[in-house]
């Protein structure tokens, strides 16, 4: 008869008891270290200033000053960097009036990058202290004492915001190669909108109605050489 054996398990169950309690003091131990780095990293980001702005950088300006937009902006030095609130910034540099659109992104480690895109001139407005710039939206974004070379230029009565709006509406639809050749636009009233081109030929427009039709009209009327050309009723176009 074979005798069985016995074995004694109690020193192998003393040895995995203290093995699982250093596993969970360990793990214990690496939850708490990475509390600590988060913690810490999240006061250096939020909390203290090495991460502050030390910079506010403009790019893509020419009509408007860097120290405007950085004025405008509002950006206090030595705000943590990702406590800035880039479109509460970007808000405030899109209210100067030659600012079209503009972007604004944090640079590490201490930098509030602004990028603005200013308005294109499209026209100028006579007026009896010099000229207001126009862009393709009929927004009046700078003054000049001259127009732009080349830029045609708009008489307006009062600078009527409306009639501004109309002349940019009637100048987008205008086909470019025409649109370049004009010279002067007059208007006295929001329905006899008249542009005059450089070599003496006149474009009657009438309102801004119906643009996108009177310039497909304008095209073929021109496709014949005449001085004068009325597509105020587009469905009925005049040649003289």
């Amino acid at each position: 008869m074979t005798a069985t054996r016995v074995s004694d398990a109690t020193g192998r169950i003393t040895v995995r008891r203290r093995y699982g309690r250093r596993r969970r003091w360990l793990i214990a131990a690496i939850a708490l270290g990475v509390l600590v780095v988060l913690g810490g990293l999240f006061w250096l980001l939020l909390g203290s200033d090495v991460f502050g702005v030390r910079t506010v950088t403009v790019q893509g300006n020419r009509i408007v000053a860097k120290d405007d937009v950085r004025r405008l902006a509002e950006v206090p030095a030595d705000t943590p960097l990702a406590r800035v609130d880039l479109n509460a910034v970007a808000t405030r540099v899109s209210g100067l009036p030659a600012v079209a659109n503009v972007t604004v992104a944090r640079a590490w480690p201490n930098t509030i990058a602004i990028r603005i895109t200013e308005r294109a001139p499209m026209f100028a407005i006579e007026t009896t202290g010099g000229y207001w710039i126009v862009d393709d939206s009929g927004v009046v974004f700078q003054s000049a004492a001259q127009p732009p070379t080349g830029l045609m230029v708009a008489s307006v009565p009062g600078g009527d915001p409306r009639l501004v709006r109309d002349l940019a509406s009637v100048l987008r639809a205008v086909p470019a190669p025409v649109r370049s050749r004009v010279d002067r636009v007059t208007a006295q009233t929001a329905d006899s909108i008249i542009l005059e081109l450089g070599n003496g030929t006149t474009i009657i427009w009438g309102s801004a109605e119906q643009s996108a039709l009177k310039a497909q009209v304008l095209v073929k009327l021109m496709e014949s050489k005449h001085r004068i050309y009325d597509v105020s009723a587009p469905s009925s176009p005049v040649t003289r």
